[in-house]
């Protein structure tokens, strides 16, 4: 008999890191995911690397499933024995039509459980200084959607008396419309109302006035939007802990392990990053050697190649003491990071994390009879076996991984935030051959290499970045184009790039100031 698999809903939350604990415990075991709009895609990140991933949204601009596809798809795939999460934005039974899902499976004799999620209802008000309730002022909190179901009324005669506060969810568009309506039936004037725009994003925005004047303060708000009314939405209680990131925009692309990484760390100073994986790292373990005697020096240029490595001898069921004779040279501090996690440190590293400088800085403090091993992409620069061939110094190269183009994330995307981070020369010359970046966007490149290879597809491409052509607005630009087309930091790692976004954001800041 065939094992039945189950569906799991999962609430996302509705901002970026508002999913509860058990729902990402959840989320990392699922064999397939069913997921909506307004969620935080960063979330699909940590899925198994074989985990099925199924978009089904349904804006009002572009439908991609109705709602019977979407329940007989959860129902069918967990009847091929699959573990289904099917991943909502905020909470699965506030608006969500959780409910309907539920009564589908339940129909269908499928096993299934819920996961509640942080609605924005409460978070969103919350988050932009709003308490949906207040002792003394607003002792209740009702939630309303904007959009009514077909043929059905809300009764603003009953909201209109109510004297908590008034919560309307999807009614941006139809603001004016619950304005006039609850004036009508009685709901005064002057009582506080708020509009939040685009919540727990760095475009979000909060739009206060009176129920008499808000449509006009909020006639140009940006969907998504809760709309408040009541005594409560005259608070300002938002936190006063300024992260130094907060409010600015970052997308990251390349591996799934550099955006993972290196969002994660300017997510921690309060950015809003948006990772954008472009590149899969495919092993090959075939041609780890399965002997090192003939070597004295391991050399090693990325993160991915330590694991690789390390896993491929796992899966041997190779001794790792048969590894003692050896010396290892890393490229960087998060290759030597990487290597440590295995209970080895570098023997060396470059003073400058490039290849060229691995290769110059460690044959020049070799003997002619050492031999060297490096382990990389198979996509790696050729200045680093060079080095060791100009002194005549033994050196085996092996291609452990290469990348793989992943487009799914890219095709068609235009990265319009504050910033655009490249964690490798292939990973820009990816992203740029289906995506963008906006004028305004300033690129930073992890290297020299990278921002090479950046300019380069830019060109070719057209994919914009930094404002028109320098030859366009005359030469008086031009050196200030050359200066600010691509920012490399000064160490060439993600706290390098982190510590460039903000350097640039405080004179940003300071500019503005003066």
């Amino acid at each position: 008999m065939e094992k039945k698999g189950s569906v799991i809903l999962v609430g996302a939350g509705c901002g970026r890191g508002l999913i509860t604990v058990r729902g990402l415990s959840v989320l990392k075991e699922a064999d397939t995911v069913v997921y909506d709009d307004l969620i935080d895609e960063n979330l699909l990140l940590e899925t198994k690397a074989d985990c099925e991933q199924i978009y089904v949204g349904k804006r009002a601009s572009r439908q991609s499933k109705s709602q019977d596809e979407i329940n007989a798809l959860l129902a069918d795939k967990a009847e091929e024995g699959k573990l289904v999460v099917r991943l909502k934005g905020g909470d699965p039974f506030v608006f969500g039509r959780g409910g309907e899902e539920i009564l589908y499976l339940q129909q269908r004799d499928i096993p299934f459980d819920v996961i509640p999620g942080v609605t924005s209802a409460i978070a969103v008000p919350g988050h932009a200084g709003i308490p949906v309730t207040h002792r003394g002022l607003a002792r209740s909190v009702t939630i309303v959607t904007g959009h009514t179901a077909a043929g059905k009324e809300v009764d603003y005669g009953a909201l209109a008396a109510l004297e908590g506060t008034l919560v309307f969810l999807m009614g941006a568009g139809r603001l004016k419309e619950i304005a006039d309506a609850l004036l009508t039936n009685g709901k005064a004037p002057d009582t506080p109302a708020a509009v939040i725009s685009r919540g727990y994003s760095g475009d979000e925005r909060r739009i206060n006035g009176k129920l008499a004047d808000i449509v006009k303060k909020a006639e140009n708000v940006q969907t998504p939007a809760v709309i408040l009314v009541g005594p409560a939405a005259e608070f300002s209680l938002e936190g006063t802990i300024r992260k130094e990131l907060r409010g600015v925009r970052v997308t990251v692309t390349g591996t799934e392990g550099f955006v993972k990484k290196a969002g994660g760390r300017l997510s921690r100073l309060g950015a809003d990053v948006d990772c954008r994986p472009c590149l899969r790292i495919v092993p090959e373990y075939e041609n780890i050697p399965e002997s090192f005697e003939e070597f004295d020096w391991l050399i090693f240029t990325s993160a991915n190649g330590v694991e690789i490595f390390f896993r491929g001898l796992a899966e041997r069921k190779k001794d790792l003491r048969g590894l003692a004779a050896l010396k290892f040279a890393c490229i960087g501090p998060g290759t030597s990071q990487k290597l440590a996690e295995y209970g080895i440190y570098a023997d060396f590293q470059p003073s400058v994390y490039t290849a060229e400088a691995l290769g110059e800085e460690l044959a020049g403090r070799l003997a002619s009879e050492k031999r060297v091993l490096i382990l990389r992409a198979r996509e790696g620069s050729g200045d680093l076996p060079e080095a060791f061939r100009r002194r005549d110094i033994f050196c085996a190269e092996r291609a452990v991984y290469h990348t793989q183009a992943v487009k799914e994330r890219i095709r068609n995307f235009r990265a319009d935030g504050d910033y655009l981070v490249f964690g490798s020369a292939r990973g820009a010359e990816t992203f740029l051959e289906s995506a963008q970046l906006s004028e305004r966007t300033v690129p930073v490149c992890i290297g020299p290499l990278t921002a090479e290879a950046f300019e380069r597809m830019r060109e070719k491409t057209g994919a914009g970045g930094l404002g028109p052509a320098a030859e366009e607005k005359g030469p008086a630009a031009e050196e200030n184009d050359r200066e600010k087309r691509c920012f490399v930091p000064e160490e060439y790692t993600i706290e390098g790039i982190v510590r460039e976004i903000v350097s640039h954001r405080r004179a940003e800041e300071s500019a503005r100031i003066t």
